[in-house]
């Protein structure tokens, strides 16, 4: 009797051994497994797709009259000019202006003077009013010269390199039309246009 008690001893002892092994085994591969899983990197992308150079200015600019044969000023102004430099580039930009001859459009004019020279025709970009909207910054901008315009284009405003990026609102360019009382300019309605360009 005291022999099978002591196998079924060595039996209980030896199966609590292996459970104890087990434990421990699958235990620690539990632990492992935990670990592991705590932690996860995910991998974040964001794209930004650059923008473009863009302007914008008034339609149209509307002169008060002048009176044939009295020498005078007529003063207008070009009220708005908006730029957008969306590019993300920082490569600058530049905003300049072409003038052509004011026309009158009656085709017989015997001998009368239907244009206006654009060589009497000045603006003033140094007397506007530039603000950076959106909180872009107007470093590196400078406003073009006041000059008469000619064959070629005047500057209004440019931007240095690494300038200029944002949303621009330029006001208020003086526009002079010189009128030198000529007594045989033909009576009517004189135009043409001003060409802005950014680049």
């Amino acid at each position: 009797m005291s022999k099978e008690k002591q196998k079924l001893k060595q039996k209980i002892i030896a199966t609590l051994v292996v459970l104890f092994m087990l434990a421990m085994v699958f235990g620690s591969i539990r632990v492992d497994r935990i670990n592991a899983a705590t932690q996860a990197n995910s991998n974040m992308i964001q794209n930004f797709v650059a923008g473009g150079l863009s302007l914008e200015a008034d339609a149209s600019i509307g002169f008060t009259d002048l009176s044939i044969g009295v020498p005078n000023n007529s003063i207008q102004n070009l009220t708005q000019v908006n730029i957008l430099d969306e590019r993300g580039s920082g490569a600058g930009w530049s905003v300049t202006g072409l003038l052509n001859d004011l026309f009158n459009a009656t085709s017989d004019v015997g001998g009368k003077r239907n244009n206006i020279r654009n060589t009497s025709i000045a603006w003033f970009p140094g007397n506007a009013t530039l603000t950076g909207l959106d909180s872009s910054s107007t470093d590196g901008i400078a406003k073009g010269s006041n000059s008469f315009f000619g064959s070629g284009g005047l500057t209004l405003v440019n931007a240095s390199p690494n300038n200029g990026m944002g949303n621009y609102r330029f006001n208020l360019t003086p526009i002079n039309i010189q009128y030198d009382g000529a007594a045989n300019q033909l009576p009517g309605n004189y135009q043409t246009w001003v060409r802005l360009t950014i680049s």
